[in-house]
């Protein structure tokens, strides 16, 4: 156990989800609990973050997240749409996602869901791509 678990008693909790197999909580505050999912999602190895409670993942946050990863092929389109519009804006060509970011995460919330891009090039600059219904709504950059 590390030193912030030595002074805080925190320790992780396991649970295995009938969906998702064994996941491990990242946070726990009181009765909340940030749970980890270790996925293969469009070719990359990701984490998903999602909420629920010490008995396991919100049903709500699992039915948007189960929706999104049934969808892949849908899911790959409207993030490349919205990337590619960002590029756009820049006056840079786009050739694909797979050429210019690796996903690095997927994190679930009441109305969606948002996937992180690093960029390849630099690795400087992630692009959060927020989705409602499995259709992007907007990018955020963070340097």
């Amino acid at each position: 156990m590390g030193i912030f678990g030595k002074l805080f008693k925190s320790k992780k909790l396991k649970t295995t989800d009938p969906d998702f197999g064994e996941i491990e909580s990242f946070s726990t505050r009181g009765n909340d609990v940030g749970w980890q999912i270790n996925k293969r999602f469009l070719q990359r190895d990701i984490e998903i973050l999602i909420s629920g409670n010490k008995d396991g993942i919100s049903q709500n946050l699992k039915r948007i997240l189960l929706n999104a990863l049934n969808n892949e092929a849908k899911i790959k389109s409207e993030a490349e749409k919205a990337l590619k519009e960002q590029f756009k804006n820049a006056e840079m060509e786009f050739v694909s996602i797979e050429h210019h970011f690796d996903l690095k995460g997927i994190s679930v919330n009441d109305v969606g869901f948002e996937m992180a891009f690093q960029e390849k090039a630099g690795q400087n600059y992630f692009f959060n791509v927020h989705f409602e219904n499995n259709k992007q709504v907007g990018v955020s950059m963070d340097g």
